[in-house]
């Protein structure tokens, strides 16, 4: 592995994470009966590895045997320096082994500050792979923590990748916890390699690097991403089965009229498309809508299909097209024309409709659509 430059003079680099986990070999192979393996040592085998994606510039690539190669590095990060060096556990628990000195020394904190202050590598044509495996003292230890991974991960996952900008807050937040956890691991055990370790904590922590796909190109400022391929492969997994529940679930859809026009209906809303236009295309348009919504948007398809009052929300979204209700482009209240109010946001307008008091001006409106 090279050695660093300035991290301001790199371009874009590509991380790939992957996780497999496996008994450390000193640990029995076969558990006696009365052993319990939740107190066995274990190991969390991971590894990132860091690839260039040579973006130069037409400059550069025109006058390559002139100028060479650029020289393309991961550099030190104030933001990174200062949380890596923030908790004192973690600290004492690790860097003696790298500085050569022990938390006693009074010149400690200002050496381990030094060291991540000088962070740097090359990665040009050779990919660099990065051990940043786990050794904890006992199963039960990375049961625990690989369960508080999980709840992080799985929070992230829910998030609305087309939506970059609340991408980027989750993502935010998914790293904030993501390095709270890493930071407790000291207690439980310790890293296969804690140099290489480190560069991966460095890397969730530094600024440039683009952290999910869907980011690599929404800040000029990133100029690498961290590529988790086990959790890529997973995401693969989930979207082939929310699309193969969505296609079962539009198979029902063509046996009940009323909820096929929902569908539609809930989707046009949701895409911002103008519904008065929309409601006069022709069933096998709308139906060609829907499919390719299916397919680039299973899960919020599914969403949509299992949510009890999808038929209402579309009634209520149609009267609103009619003009038979009334709804600002800038306020979420619903009314009708005359101002009777129906509902704050959409929940209190389908709660609205559902109370059986209004089941009279409910039937009107129904009817009033027939008619049209």
């Amino acid at each position: 592995m090279g050695r660093i430059a300035n991290s301001k003079t790199v371009e874009e680099t590509e991380l790939t994470q992957d996780s497999t986990k496996e008994i450390v070999p000193s640990a029995p192979a076969v558990a006696s009966f009365d052993e319990d393996e939740s107190e066995l040592p274990f190991i969390d085998k991971r590894s990132v590895t860091i690839s260039s994606l040579h973006n130069s510039s037409a400059y550069r690539n025109a006058n390559m045997k002139v100028l060479g190669q650029k020289k393309e590095v991961i550099g030190s990060s104030i933001r990174s320096s200062q949380i890596l060096s923030a908790n004192k556990g973690e600290v004492e628990a690790y860097f003696p082994n790298l500085i050569g000195i022990s938390p006693s020394n009074p010149e400690f904190v200002a050496r381990v500050k030094a060291w991540l202050n000088n962070i740097q590598f090359v990665v040009n044509d050779s990919n660099v792979t990065f051990n940043n495996s786990f050794i904890y003292d006992k199963k039960k230890y990375y049961d625990a923590i690989h369960a508080d991974e999980e709840k992080i991960n799985d929070a992230f996952e829910k998030i609305d990748r087309s939506n970059i900008i609340a991408l980027k807050d989750a993502l935010k937040k998914k790293i904030e916890a993501l390095n709270t956890l890493e930071s407790t691991k000291y207690k439980y055990g310790h890293p296969e390699n804690l140099e290489e370790y480190l560069m991966y904590r460095h890397c969730l922590l530094y600024n440039d690097v683009a952290k999910d796909s869907a980011l690599i190109h929404s800040d000029p400022k990133i100029r690498f991403y961290i590529k988790d391929e086990a959790k890529e492969a997973e995401r693969q997994k989930k979207l082939i089965e929310q699309k193969v529940r969505a296609m079962r679930n539009y198979a029902t859809l063509k046996d009940n009229d009323l909820k096929h026009n929902a569908m539609y209906v809930s989707i046009c809303v949701y895409n911002n498309t103008a519904l008065s236009e929309a409601l006069m295309k022709s069933p096998t348009e709308q139906a060609d809508i829907i499919i390719n919504f299916l397919n680039s948007n299973p899960d919020k398809f599914n969403k949509f299909y299992n949510d009890k009052s999808l038929e209402l929300k579309a009634l209520i979204e149609t009267l609103i097209a009619r003009g038979e209700l009334i709804k600002s482009d800038f306020n979420q209240q619903i009314s009708l024309p005359d101002g009777t109010f129906i509902g704050a946001n959409m929940i209190e307008a389908v709660a609205w409709f559902e109370n059986p008091n209004n089941a009279n001006i409910r039937t009107a409106l129904e009817n009033k659509l027939k008619m049209l």
